[in-house]
């Protein structure tokens, strides 16, 4: 198995954490469910850990331990001294890293990864746009647990595609398997009592090389998975739609109920390109023109200007991603196999990604209409 750096052994070793078969008792350990993680000023880990407490004699059930150290394990063991009860990571579900961390890449800090059964593959994992204490200390009336908060909105918003999938399993494959790079949501403080998604983190190898908006991760999801439900926003520009607004130089098409499928396919070996074919079918909502949807040749001339402005907008971004190096599509990976005897290493797919050609198809298709503006 290949390394493309310590960090993400590092990242994974949370899970020996709690490595312990011997039985306990729940009244008397501390349930961590989240982790944050900072880069401290002397170099050391600054950790922030939500503990749950499953005591009715606490006085709180949640309670927010910091402390700092050079390794994770020393992280746990000086939580364990401000901690009433033993802390246990069986119910890790949420690991937040900090920007700065992630921008170190290799940390210099690397352990022995082994599997623990009680921590979940499908533990989630985020970025924090600042320091990953922020988000952990949010306090609010609505959010009474800030593990299970973070927990449910990720989940929510992943299984609702709003943003992409990185779980422990995804990101730990993508990070060693050559041609396909790691991904994060990036978690935002929203005033003083809120938490939003502001984009998606990308990484080449372990370290952090480019962020894209929740809008481009939109695009990022069409290419790499099926998008189903949800609504989205489309700008469009077309000089036979004219915006109701004229100061405005462009309309809007609300899309819902959206349905998509994509395939990728390498069409060129030596000089590496490729197709990739989007289908997306949705209902018109509503559009910010005054036009007969009733009238055949406007929805097809809608469907067009749609297509047009989807297919630029993943042209940027397969570009942007060109520019950092990092192949969050997985084109490596369809090169890699596609290709036998390629010898393909991290390092040689980064200079091919940089160059290859990708020609983006959209189809975008009008199921039925709804409302216009």
């Amino acid at each position: 198995m290949r390394k493309k750096g310590c960090f993400w052994l590092w990242t994974f070793s949370i899970l020996l954490l709690c490595g312990c078969a011997e039985p306990r008792i729940l009244e008397e350990v501390g349930l961590i469910t989240t982790y944050g993680l900072d880069l401290a000023k002397n170099g050391s880990i600054l950790g922030t850990i939500v503990e749950l407490k499953i005591d009715p004699r606490a006085p709180q059930d949640v309670v927010i331990l910091e402390t700092e150290a050079f390794s994770i394990r020393g992280i746990r063991n000086n939580a364990n001294k401000k901690s009433s009860k033993r802390l246990a990571s069986g119910q890790l579900r949420v690991i937040v890293y900090g920007e700065e961390l992630l921008k170190q890449g290799n940390t210099g800090i690397a352990e022995t990864l082994t599997n623990d059964p009680s921590v979940s593959d499908l533990t989630y994992l985020a970025m924090a746009d600042g320091p990953a204490r922020d988000i952990l200390q949010v306090k609010a009336k609505h959010i009474p647990d800030i593990g299970i908060h973070l927990f449910d909105l990720i989940d929510q918003n992943t299984k609702g595609k709003v943003i992409p999938s990185a779980t422990l399993q995804e990101v730990l494959h993508n990070h060693y398997a050559v041609g396909i790079e790691p991904i994060m949501p990036i978690l935002r403080k929203e005033g003083k009592e809120g938490i939003g998604f502001s984009g998606v983190a990308l990484f080449k190898g372990s370290k952090l090389v480019g962020k894209i908006s929740t809008h481009q991760s939109f695009y990022l999801t069409l290419i790499i998975d099926k998008y189903k439900g949800g609504i989205k926003d489309i700008e469009i520009k077309s000089s036979k739609l004219k915006p109701r607004n004229r100061r405005l130089n462009k309309t809007v098409a609300s899309i819902d109920s959206l349905d998509s499928s994509s395939d990728i396919k390498l069409i060129n070996k030596e000089k590496p390109e490729f197709d990739i074919d989007i289908k997306l079918s949705g209902r018109l909502l509503e559009i910010t023109s005054k036009v007969d949807l009733g009238n055949p040749e406007t929805i097809k001339l809608i469907e067009k200007a749609i297509t047009k402005s989807m297919t630029k907008e993943i042209e940027k971004l397969i570009a942007y991603c060109q520019t950092k190096e990092t192949d969050i599509f997985g084109l490596g990976e369809i090169y890699r196999s596609s290709v036998k005897h390629s010898k393909l290493t991290d390092e040689k797919w980064y200079s091919m990604f940089k160059e290859a050609k990708v020609n983006v198809n959209v189809d975008f298709s009008v199921k039925r209409t709804g409302l216009i503006e």
